[in-house]
């Protein structure tokens, strides 16, 4: 958990990469879903005053969350409505951020909520 609270913009992104590509490739009685809590807890206080790629992957991992692990898809869903829209500088490209909240029910519409990947991948 030092990764995400590294000053270091790349780091802490990476941090919040991690966590949220392993709650998708582990089952959920391998996570400390305590300490997803936590972190949960977290993005829902710090998003807007983190670094630019950290918002991102912090968004990112709320969404993960949510997707992933269904016993944590309502508080995931709850922490994505307080933070609403996150602005992200992408740099003049078209990539988007995404609202955590519409992606998560994106994923409850096609019933594929707790449904876990084979490998994690950049």
């Amino acid at each position: 958990l030092k990764w995400i609270q590294s000053d270091i913009e790349t780091v802490a992104s990476a941090g919040w990469g991690t966590l949220a590509y392993y709650s998708g490739v582990h089952e959920d009685e391998k996570l400390d879903l305590k300490a997803y809590i936590k972190l949960l807890d977290t993005v829902e206080k710090e998003i807007h005053g983190a670094q630019n790629r950290v918002r991102y992957a912090m968004n990112s991992f709320v969404i993960a969350v949510g997707t992933y692990v269904e016993s944590l898809t309502e508080k995931s869903k709850e922490v994505a409505k307080a933070i609403g829209k996150v602005s992200v500088d992408v740099g003049g490209t078209a990539c988007k951020v995404p609202l955590a909240n519409d992606y998560i029910d994106k994923v409850i519409a096609r019933g594929r909520i707790g449904v876990k990947r084979k490998t994690a991948r950049c």
